[in-house]
């Protein structure tokens, strides 16, 4: 049913339109629901969907109860492949959490109330991950914010460290 989580975290709501596509977080955005979207993303953007390339992703938090760092590492992560990442209906909360690691300087955030077009969403579907591979994700997102802005390190270094480890311990 659109517009009711799936899992118990949230889901992502997701449709293209005029060449941009439109994510509606539905409750939580964390990084148990947004590796599958990075992913969906990243093809999305490289391959393209019936001859049309994307390279405009606007995420409506209009229902988005929260997020955590994995999920804004995402979001800098779309940007900082080119993509254009435009987060709307952000409320005082939302803009908070972002500018506090600095993102809201990478990422537009619109001011104003946005309205999203009525069009089908479709759900994202949740897919698992291997181990390895969901650590390297969310390495790789917290990384984004130390390339952002490197006093980042302070809140993300010892965590980023302690996923290094993981990594090279499975690599032996």
């Amino acid at each position: 049913m659109a517009g009711v989580p799936s899992s118990s975290d949230g889901s992502f709501l997701v449709a293209a339109h005029d060449g941009t596509v439109l994510i509606r977080i539905v409750g939580l955005g964390t990084m148990n629901n947004s590796m599958a979207f990075q992913q969906f993303a990243v093809n999305l953007a490289e391959n393209g969907l019936a001859g049309v390339a994307y390279e405009k992703f606007v995420f409506d938090l209009a229902e988005c109860q929260g997020f955590d760092s994995t999920f804004m590492g995402i979001l800098l992560d779309l940007s900082l492949k080119g993509l254009e990442v435009l987060a709307v209906n952000a409320n005082d909360g939302h803009r908070k959490t972002l500018s506090e690691v600095g993102i809201d300087h990478v990422i537009r955030i619109c001011e104003v109330e946005y309205a999203v077009p009525e069009i089908p969403f479709e759900e994202l579907e949740q897919k698992a991950l291997g181990s390895d591979e969901r650590v390297r994700m969310i390495l790789q997102a917290h990384e984004n914010f130390v390339r952002v802005d490197p006093r980042n390190a302070a809140q993300f270094g010892t965590f980023i460290d302690l996923l290094r480890k993981e990594i090279d311990a499975s690599e032996e």
